[in-house]
């Protein structure tokens, strides 16, 4: 299985794990900014990259979660 249901076994850790899976994206589109443009800027793009990350990490641990319910 790709995803072991133990690291979405509470919220709180599934809310942890996709602010910093958010925020990798962010880093890295902001490398990326510097690389290409020359400066850092914190565009749309920048956040829409971040939501997107975030929400898909709480959907995918969501779907996990429906599929193998925590023991209790």
């Amino acid at each position: 299985m790709l995803f072991s249901a133990r690291a979405f076994r509470t919220w709180g850790h599934i809310l942890v794990g996709a602010s910093l899976f958010a925020m990798s994206f962010i880093v890295i589109m902001l490398a990326a900014e510097q690389v290409v443009e020359g400066g850092v800027r914190f565009t749309r793009a920048t956040k829409a990259i971040g939501g997107a990350a975030f929400v898909g990490y709480v959907g995918t641990a969501w779907l996990v979660r429906r599929e193998h319910p925590p023991p209790g």
